[in-house]
């Protein structure tokens, strides 16, 4: 941790010594990218080293080149300008017009970069979801039929319903209630893009209550949330991330307003933003906030919180118990409350504490590579100048700290995602830590122009770094998003995927909730013989295996799974052979 008192008797001060810092990390991600690369022989197999390795080592290289080079930035172009267009700029009409543009290039992203396509099965499941919402129900009701066969149509991530009469994700429904919103406008990509510009405009209007007399700061949190490549591609995608980041910044907002209105519209968004996907995340951001209040001795405030998110937290943990035993047919006893979601958070905690330190430094710096190269050491020197002087920086600190804590423990392994996903909701937060280390540095002239480097710093995130993480993430995108259509396109009742030689290859079982269109597609691991044999002789089966997806461009890879099933896979293969069932999706071979 940086240490003002000594930052502050070196010669260029507290800003050169996070920029140096912040660079250095950098190059140590760089340097880590190599020696996984080396050892591996070139991109690991494993999803955080691979994108280490192929897309975040050239943006750290050029982050901690950046930033070595700022404090000796010479005093050269218009300052003036540059510094009197961020006073310009600090009006709600700018804000509107810098939230429309980024809503615009996020919009614009869902079909150019992202190809309208959800990825992951994480992503794939809101928009499921989303279907079953628009249609004006909470779980989709299964076919007798195609009861048995559930486990295999939607192998992961999928609520265990009893006799699986009914089937959704194993998600939290508000993140799909807003897509099903816009699917019924017409244009499900609009969510990502109209949250963002929420976040954007939220983010405003805290930064002008903290600081009225600083309409700078308001605008630099703004453009460096704007400026941050994960903010942007992440707003293309299905995540609920950053429906977290725009609710945690409205209930924010509304809470240091300080009105009875203002709070109990806070615990509001309090109860949408624990129901988005997970309850986890939310508290973890108000936490501290409220600690505060407790502090304060504000305790009619204090208990109405506590009254609000016990029943927030009591209901969203109950929620899918409620939703079955309300269901019509009414649905058989399930324990989907508290001892499921106990059950949840034990199978989730890493015991490994070399695999949880390994994996939350990949992340980290990940994170680092897709943020604006200012945010980083601008937020550390909001943090060690002002940590002592306000409450505010301590809190949005600690939400950042909370939730790096809980998910080295429960979820160090990311997967899927572009920049850090787990921290996405505390941008807002890292954004305003980087608005009180810009006051801090603009008011002690550490270093010549800082509006200058602010531009200069924007310009090299949004022309250079956001270009290239998107032609990435396209890449990436484009051979699941090609194989998929395939699948959907096949002329055949059945497509039978076998993910076991395919990276990811599970992602691509994917079905319409209501299984109204063909083909049915399911994961052949997720069978039994018997199963696998009836389907086999009652429907045109087509098998879509390695040799398939190899024509798409996907990289091919072992599936993580136990020798008990990979045994089964091979041994069901022989069973297709013998029933000569499955020809080739892709044709003869």
């Amino acid at each position: 941790m940086l240490s003002s008192e000594r930052s502050l008797a070196t010669p260029n001060g507290l800003f050169a010594v996070a920029a140096s810092r912040t660079a250095w990390l950098a190059f140590g991600g760089a340097l880590a990218a190599a020696l996984i690369a080396a050892i591996a022989g070139g991109p690991s197999a494993e999803l955080p080293k691979f994108f280490l390795i192929v897309q975040d080592a050239p943006a750290l290289i050029l982050l901690g080149l950046f930033l070595l080079a700022v404090p000796r930035f010479p005093a050269i172009g218009p300052a003036a300008v540059v510094a009197g267009s961020l006073q310009r700029l600090a009006g709600w009409g700018p804000a509107w017009i810098l939230a429309a543009l980024a809503m615009g290039a996020a919009y614009a992203g869902a079909y150019l970069v992202y190809r309208h396509f959800a990825l992951s099965l994480d992503e794939f499941m809101a928009e499921f979801d989303a279907r079953i919402i628009a249609g004006g129900h909470l779980l989709a009701t299964v076919a007798p039929e195609w009861r048995d066969y559930v486990p295999a149509l939607q192998p992961i991530f999928r609520l265990e319903a009893p006799d699986n009469a009914y089937w959704i994700s194993s998600y939290l429904p508000v993140n799909a209630g807003f897509r099903a919103a816009f699917l019924l406008l017409g244009d499900p990509a609009m969510e990502g893009a109209v949250l963002a510009g929420v976040a954007l405009l939220a983010l405003f209007g805290v930064a002008r209550r903290l600081w009225p007399e600083r309409p700078d700061a308001a605008v630099v949190a703004v453009l460096l949330l704007a400026g941050s490549s994960q903010f942007l591609v992440t707003a293309m995608t299905p995540y609920a991330m950053t429906a977290h980041l725009a609710l945690n910044l409205v209930w924010l907002w509304l809470f240091l307003r300080d009105t009875r209105t203002s709070h109990a519209l806070a615990a509001g968004v309090g109860f949408a933003a624990c129901g988005l996907h997970q309850v986890i995340f939310h508290p973890l951001f108000a936490a501290p906030f409220l600690l505060t209040v407790l502090l304060s001795r504000r305790w009619k405030l204090a208990a109405f919180y506590a009254a609000a998110y016990a029943a927030i937290g009591l209901f969203w943990i109950l929620y899918w118990s409620l939703l079955l035993h309300g269901a019509e047919p009414v649905a058989p006893s399930a324990d989907l409350g508290i001892a499921y979601q106990l059950q949840r958070l034990t199978e989730m905690v890493q015991l490994n504490v070399f695999t949880s330190i390994s994996y939350m430094g990949l992340n980290l710096f990940r994170f680092v590579a897709w943020q604006a190269p200012l945010t980083i050491p601008l937020a550390l020197v909001g943090f060690v100048a002002f940590r002592r002087q306000s409450a505010t920086v301590r809190d949005l600190a600690l939400g950042i700290f909370l939730t790096l804590a809980v998910v080295a423990i429960l979820m160090p392994y990311q997967g899927h995602g572009w920049g850090y996903r787990y921290l996405h909701g505390l941008l807002g937060s890292l954004s305003l830590l980087a608005a009180y280390g810009w006051i801090w540095l603009s008011d002690r002239g550490e270093i010549k122009q800082p509006a200058i480097v602010l531009l200069a710093s924007l310009l090299l995130s949004l022309l250079i770094v956001f270009p290239w993480y998107a032609h990435q993430a396209r890449r990436f995108v484009t051979p699941y998003a090609a194989a998929a259509a395939f699948i959907e396109q096949t002329k055949a009742d059945i497509v039978i995927v076998d993910p076991s030689e395919i990276w990811f290859g599970v992602d691509l079982v994917r079905n319409d909730p209501n299984l109204r269109t063909s083909p049915k597609v399911v994961a052949l691991f997720a069978l039994d013989e018997a199963g696998l044999t009836k389907l086999c002789q009652r429907y045109d089966a087509v098998l879509f295996d390695a040799r398939d997806a190899a024509q798409f461009g996907i990289p091919l890879a072992r599936m993580e799974a136990t020798q008990a099933i990979i045994q089964h896979t091979q041994d069901l293969r022989r069973v297709m052979a013998s029933l000569k069932c499955g020809r080739s999706a892709s044709g003869p071979r």
